[in-house]
């Protein structure tokens, strides 16, 4: 073969060869490996990937200011608005766990995934942390911006794309990334790479599938990596939660006997972090009248001669299905056929949905049909419960001003007392049995030591019994224990003592 022929075959050889390089080199990235380049960049902005996984705990300090949803005075109002308070948090991603100190340095707040948790509601009174609440602790940390993106990027995680968008008049790339069941939009701004929000859609045990958005800002370096020192929350595009850090740091030798139960709950808390049910105990008042006391929410059930009627459907399903085992152990398998709530608040109204499932017919105050309506028709997909799964039509009964529901010698009567803690409030009052039931007027929580505190809605409770002639032994609660009349009005009148 001459020299010539074996230059020519070189150099077609050669050609080949760049053109398959310059072909490989060429081929354009999978939307997966786009988002995953993106989160990668994200991470390196941060102070890298390796500096963010050696984050061990993170303690923030500065102010929160929330706006509670469906807390509003006004059923128009979505949102009860609080100032921003002081706040000291620590997240330990190693256990994980969580702690919240008080302005003193008290402990206020301590979630541990693996032992359980509380809340010091102070003066003594201590509530613990059902597992379910817990749950919803370890999906808050896995959200956290000093780990997020560590979860991202690992194996379980799958991209499913890159979009871009303008936020805040800033070019951004919106990567789409799931992570277990929950599927993030993360964006990510173009020009310094750091994650500027999270878009994503998860399950609310109240209100179904629950549209939520963190908001990062303010991104400061703190031992080698950024962080924000600015994070907005929100809800149904509504803002719920504002946290402004003056202080962060990471990787601090942690105070382990701030993360101890106190000895006289933790008994309570270990039964309730492996029970997958809510305890209500029932106490019976009067023959046929029961107290559900549950974990800082209850409720109260009267049996008629044909049907039953429930006062109060709160928190969530899982309590609403444990107080109607324990209607049945106490009165028999006879139908409910009345769901009362005292008002609005998602809190009380959290398990009414259970009961509407089983063609229960949902009695509240006018003003607050849009509202219950809502919380009746919340998409539930992600987690379908009862009412979703039921396909029942649920039924709601309005009251104006009052209303009697009397069954042979029973009687129950419903009277709206607008108060400053909600404008479309029922009392309900038993006359026979001398009981009135009503939800944040007056409360005394389990433990609390020390004097009550007495709001104006107090006086407002005290001024209807006595206008309407009501004869009043006993006050059934919402929240906390059960309170004797003259307890309550001893409270009363010692709190006026104390403002003259």
């Amino acid at each position: 073969m001459k020299s010539s022929e074996l230059k020519s075959r070189y150099w077609l050889f050669l050609l080949i060869l760049l053109t398959v390089i310059t072909q490989f080199n060429c081929t354009p990235q999978t939307p997966a490996e786009k988002g995953r380049q993106v989160l990668q960049q994200a991470a390196l902005a941060m102070g890298g990937l390796e500096a963010l996984g050696a984050i061990d705990n993170i303690t923030r300090i500065g102010t929160r200011q929330i706006s509670s949803f469906g807390h509003g005075r006004r059923t128009s109002e979505a949102l009860y608005v609080q100032p921003a308070r002081p706040y000291n948090h620590t997240v330990d991603f190693t256990v994980p766990r969580e702690l919240v100190l008080s302005d003193t340095g008290a402990v206020a707040q301590m979630v541990d995934s693996v032992k359980g948790g509380y809340r010091n509601a102070g003066r003594g009174a201590f509530s613990p942390m059902e597992a379910a609440r817990l749950v919803r602790y370890r999906t808050e940390w896995e959200k956290d911006m000093a780990k997020f993106l560590v979860t991202a990027l690992g194996e379980e995680s799958s991209f499913d794309g890159v979009s871009d968008s303008v936020l805040e008049g800033r070019p951004h790339q919106v990567v789409s990334v799931g992570i277990g069941n929950v599927l993030y939009k993360v964006y990510v701004e173009d020009s310094r790479h750091l994650v500027s929000k999270l878009e994503f859609t998860e399950h609310h045990f109240r209100f179904g599938d629950l549209a939520k958005e963190l908001i990062f800002s303010d991104y400061r370096e703190v031992d080698g990596v950024k962080l924000p020192f600015s994070e907005e929350r929100r809800q149904m595009g509504l803002t719920t939660q504002v946290l402004e850090w003056s202080e962060v740091t990471i990787n601090n030798e942690l105070q382990e006997d701030l993360f101890q139960i106190p000895e006289e709950i933790q008994e309570r808390v270990s039964f309730l972090t492996q029970s997958d049910t809510m305890p209500v105990e029932p106490t019976e008042l009067a023959e046929g009248v029961y107290f559900g006391e549950g974990k800082g929410m209850n409720t109260m059930w009267v049996d008629f001669e044909e049907f039953i009627l429930v006062v109060e459907g709160p928190n969530d399903e899982v309590q609403s299905l444990e107080t109607m085992r324990q209607i049945r152990e106490t009165v028999g398998e006879k139908p409910i056929r009345y769901l009362v709530t005292t008002h609005h608040h998602e809190d009380h109204n959290g398990g009414i949905r259970t009961y509407a499932a089983n063609g229960v017919t949902i009695v509240t105050q006018a003003m607050n049909e849009t509202w219950i309506w809502e919380m009746l028709n919340y998409p539930f997909t992600l987690k379908p419960d009862r009412l979703a799964e039921s396909g029942v039509e649920p039924k709601v009964e309005l009251v104006e001003d009052r209303r009697t529901i009397k069954d042979g010698s029973r009687t129950v009567e419903l009277l709206h007392v607008p108060s400053t803690h909600a404008e479309s409030f029922l009392v309900v009052y038993l006359p026979r049995e001398r009981l009135i039931f009503e939800s944040d007027l007056f409360s005394i929580l389990q433990g609390q030591t020390g004097p009550p505190r007495v709001g104006p809605d107090a006086k407002i409770l005290y001024d209807v019994v006595t206008q309407e002639g009501w004869r009043v032994n006993q006050i059934v609660p919402g929240h906390g224990r059960l309170v004797g009349w003259d307890e309550f009005v001893t409270a009363l009148n010692a709190s006026k003592t104390q403002t003259e």
